[in-house]
């Protein structure tokens, strides 16, 4: 390293600590001023929600509450969610995902900004606001980012100059460098040019003066050694010849990727290349004027005795002689596998003179053979035999029933919600409970039975010889409470259990492709009567699982064929006497069968990913026509049903939004979901979780079909629906049974004291609109105001239609406050109304 190249250490040492002080400096103070305004925004917004919620407080309004938090968010980007207890409920106002941080992640974690959780009393009520400094760290950065890059440009003119310094003056003693090598090859009329900078061109003069002394005297040598060169040159010539053709045969031998051992006629070892030393542990020293067994020694007698037999042909003029796999044993004890060449040197009349041993290490080889042979039969992850290697054993246990006259048992296992699981915790923890999984049916399996492993899942146990139905059900029983023990991941305990289904076979003429599929029915029986479970194949059933999966077949191509149709329910608001909006529902246009309600079709495929497609599909067409419809009345909400197994999948948000940013013309909120009491319970978590993230993009939600399923108030409190439907075998009879009256009262009181909304459907005459808004119901829907339409014939219903008078009377009389006072003949002899 020259002198110039040694400055570049001090130099970056002292740019390193004034430009280390300097941000040091510049980061504490950007992060005291953006803390400060950090705070006192905070403390601004505090005080600005004390004085706009504490009218809405004496109310109260809860809907004026609500948007003064929403308000908030737009207010101050740096809050993230505002938690609002008071006495009427709890309301929370919380920041949907926000966009990416200016920053990187790691300027976060350094200590200067941290997060302000907030409480302000106003009066009784508590308000907990949370902020998060997105927008003072990206201020921090921004300032931070732009001094680092004014500095490294700073940093690249300094060492830029002295790149240039140390360039000039490497390209200076490159050049000398170049000149004195031809000098010293011999070329001494070679002169250094004289240019450039004074020191080369002092240095030029220097050397070229040196050299034109160093040539007068090396001519002088060469006259007087001339003489001598002659007489020497026959001799030189001759020992140049040797020392080539020598050298040739070393290099040649060094450079073979290959080991290889020369003897004498004698079996004595001549010579012993570098790859030859570390396989046999034998350095050429060492080996050389040994017998060759000693040096090249086979693990086995067999292996040696071949060996010293070919050696002999060999030195007898035989051929070459090739051997595979021999086990060869160095100097240390250490075996690998080898495979060896054995040939004569001969002279140029073709005399055996001795002989050459080419070999190779195999073992690397030998163990990838043996990898991919067990790779290609067992699973990777789980180490079970894969697929193919079921295939065999199955065969081989079916004959074998079929010879001895046993009983075979094979059992089809899949984990329960696993791919919920796995989406949900990651699949590292997946791949974790399907080895724990694999390992408790491998032990189960010992010696006696056979575990396999189909993909995913999916697993297969042969339970063979086995004495009856009983000894198959007691195996189960026992594997299953196996599989469900928690499935311990990262020292976390996870719940799972398992489903399986079982096929028998007792000696008759079946396939084991068949057997395995019987068992796969019997685990799709298993599924559907609530998991957890195992069932036997039931022959009586196979035909009808084969009809279910064909009509699901035959709903998949319906909706590929586009033979699905919306048909279109008016919404009334009988009060005000206008059309609120329209439920969306589904029908099939059958080529044969005619128009098909849904429950003749959708139950088929409620339990596969059909139902997904199809409910996209709805979505997409609801919104299209909504967006039609907006040029006649910009007020209509159109109701759409989700099912349960689409709207609890982990992408269900994202490909929601994705299908609104097909139609911007739509407004999010004209879109009502609806969605089953019963399956929303399921997994209330996680629909509170989606719902929320829906109700951030201004979709609302109702809960359809309510008082059929649990109707809990703990369950309604956690769902934050925005409308209660009350299910129309509750309406439809409500005038004729107290029990129904007082069902639909009860559960229009639930949805005031809950803040909600709520529609009843089924509504068939006008006594039931009547008897609904005395009840403090407006909104209905039913065959008594429409029975659902095709798209084409709305908007001439909607010109024609008028709002019943009797209803418009009704709303004049006074609610129905108690339903204790009916009539002793029932709720039939109760009037609705007194007319004039």
């Amino acid at each position: 390293m020259g002198t110039y190249s040694r400055l570049f250490v001090p130099i970056f040492l002292i740019i390193a600590v004034v430009v280390g002080l300097r941000y040091t400096l510049l980061f504490q103070s950007e992060t005291a001023y953006a803390n400060a305004r950090y705070q006192k925004d905070a403390g601004e917004l505090g005080v600005y929600l004390h004085k706009a919620l504490l009218p809405a407080l004496a109310t109260p309004d809860r809907a004026a509450l609500d948007n003064t938090l929403a308000g908030a968010l737009l207010l101050e980007a740096d809050l993230v969610a505002a938690r609002l207890d008071y006495a009427g409920g709890h309301l929370e106002a919380l920041r949907s995902a926000a966009p990416p941080p200016d920053y990187p992640d790691w300027f976060r974690n350094l200590d200067g900004l941290q997060p302000i959780n907030r409480t302000v009393y106003i009066g009784n009520a508590s308000l907990v606001l949370a902020f998060e400094p997105t927008l003072p760290l990206a201020q921090v950065w921004r300032t931070l980012h732009q001094q680092a890059i004014i500095s490294l440009i700073n940093i690249s003119i300094i060492y830029t100059l002295l790149g240039i310094i140390i360039f000039v003056n490497q390209r200076m003693l490159q050049r000398v460098t170049e000149t004195t090598t031809r000098f010293q090859n011999g070329d001494h009329g070679v002169r250094l040019p004289v240019r450039g900078t004074p020191e080369a061109r002092m240095l030029a003069v220097t050397f070229n003066n040196m050299a034109q002394r160093v040539q007068a005297l090396v001519h002088k040598l060469q006259q007087s050694q001339h003489k001598l060169s002659e007489q020497l040159a026959q001799t030189l010539e001759a020992q140049a010849l040797l020392q080539v053709e020598k050298e040739r045969i070393e290099v040649t031998l060094a450079s073979i990727g290959d080991a290889v051992i020369t003897t004498d006629l004698n079996g004595k070892i001549a010579t012993v290349n570098d790859v030859a030393e570390q396989l046999t542990g034998w350095s050429e020293a060492c080996a050389r004027g040994m017998e060759l067994h000693q040096v090249f020694v086979l693990a086995n007698n067999f292996g040696q005795h071949s060996l010293l037999k070919a050696m002999a042909q060999i030195y007898a003029g035989g051929d070459v002689i090739k051997v595979g796999n021999q086990s060869l044993r160095n100097r240390l004890g250490e075996i690998v596998t080898v495979e060896y060449t054995a040939n004569a040197i001969r002279s140029a009349h073709n005399e055996v003179q001795g002989s050459v041993l080419v070999f190779r290490d195999v073992t690397e080889r030998r163990q990838l053979m043996q990898q991919i042979s067990w790779q290609s039969n067992h699973d990777i992850l789980t180490g079970l035999p894969n697929r193919a290697a079921l295939a065999s054993r199955f065969e081989q246990e079916v004959a074998r029933a079929r010879e001895e006259g046993y009983l075979l048992a094979v059992c089809l296992f899949d984990l329960d919600h696993f791919q919920h699981v796995n989406q949900t915790m990651g699949q590292h923890v997946g791949d974790e409970i399907l080895k724990q999984a694999a390992s408790r049916l491998h032990d189960f399996a010992g010696q006696r039975h056979y575990a396999a492993r189909l993909g995913g899942d999916e697993f297969v146990l042969l339970l063979p010889e086995m004495n009856g139905r009983a000894a198959v059900e007691q195996a189960l029983d026992r594997l299953m409470t196996a599989l469900s023990r928690d499935y311990v991941c990262a020292g976390k305990a996870v719940g799972m259990s398992a489903s399986a289904g079982v096929a028998v076979y007792t000696g008759n003429e079946i396939s084991a492709d068949s057997l395995l599929r019987h068992a796969d029915q019997a685990l799709y029986q298993a599924k559907i009567m609530g998991r957890h479970r195992y069932h036997f194949f039931d022959a009586d059933l196979d035909e009808q699982v084969r009809t279910h999966h064909n009509r699901r077949t035959e709903v998949r191509a319906a909706l590929r064929a586009g033979e699905l149709r919306l048909y279109y329910q008016p919404k009334l608001d009988m009060r005000k006497g206008r059309i609120v909006g329209m439920e969306a529902l589904l029908r099939w246009a059958h080529p044969l069968r005619g128009v098909v309600g849904p429950m003749d079709f959708l139950p088929i495929v409620e339990h596969s990913d059909v139902i997904v497609d199809i409910g996209e599909w709805v979505l997409r067409e609801a919104l299209r026509q909504l967006q039609f419809w907006r040029a006649f009345d910009a007020r209509w909400v159109i109701s759409v049903n989700i099912a349960a197994r689409h709207f609890q999948r982990a992408d269900f948000v994202a490909r929601l939004k994705g299908i609104l940013a097909e139609f911007p013309d739509v407004p999010p909120h004209m879109l009502e979901l609806e969605i089953l009491e019963s399956s929303a319970l399921s997994d209330i978590a996680h629909v509170r979780s989606i719902m929320l993230d829906c109700q951030a993009l201004g979709i609302s939600f109702a809960l359809d079909d309510f008082g059929t399923g649990y109707s809990s108030m703990s369950y309604l409190k956690r769902l934050p629906a925005d409308m209660l439907k009350i299910d129309q075998s509750f309406v439809r009879n409500m005038l004729v049974d107290r029990d129904d009256l007082h069902l639909v009262s009860a559960v229009i009181g639930l949805a005031k004291s809950f803040g909600l909304g709520v529609i009843a459907e089924g509504v068939e005459t006008i006594e039931h609109g009547a008897m609904l808004m005395r009840l403090g119901c407006d909104l209905v829907q039913g065959y008594g105001i429409a029975r659902p339409m095709p798209a084409d014939d709305v908007l001439p219903w909607v010109a024609s239609f008028n709002t019943a008078g009797v209803w418009q009377a009704a709303a004049q009389l006074p609610p129905i406050l108690s339903l204790h006072g009916e009539p002793a003949g029932g709720t039939a002899q109760m009037p609705l109304f007194i007319q004039g």
